[in-house]
């Protein structure tokens, strides 16, 4: 598991902090990145940033599934991918 932010590292860093995180977490996701991963972006208090995107890879790199959403409440939840990974096994 590996998450990216697009906010800056003190941002992130307290983030995976506060919440306790056991698996690498990106930070300051860049323009390059975001086209890449196909992700949208929006723009907040004058700053663009990343659209939530969440992607599956099989142990070979390749993406089993992606989810691309507009606002935060579009993100899968752990139960959710979990099924999809159990379904496919």
């Amino acid at each position: 598991m590996v998450a990216a932010n697009a906010d800056g590292d003190t941002d992130t860093d307290h983030t995976a902090s506060q919440h306790a995180l056991s698996f690498p977490v990106a930070h300051s996701v860049s323009p390059e990145v975001v086209a890449a991963l196909g992700a949208w972006t929006g723009v907040r208090q004058g700053r663009s940033y990343m659209q939530p995107a969440e992607f599956v890879l099989r142990p070979t790199g390749e993406v089993a599934a992606s989810m691309y959403a507009s606002t935060q409440l579009g993100r899968m939840d752990p139960q959710e991918i979990l099924r999809f990974i159990k379904a496919r096994m």
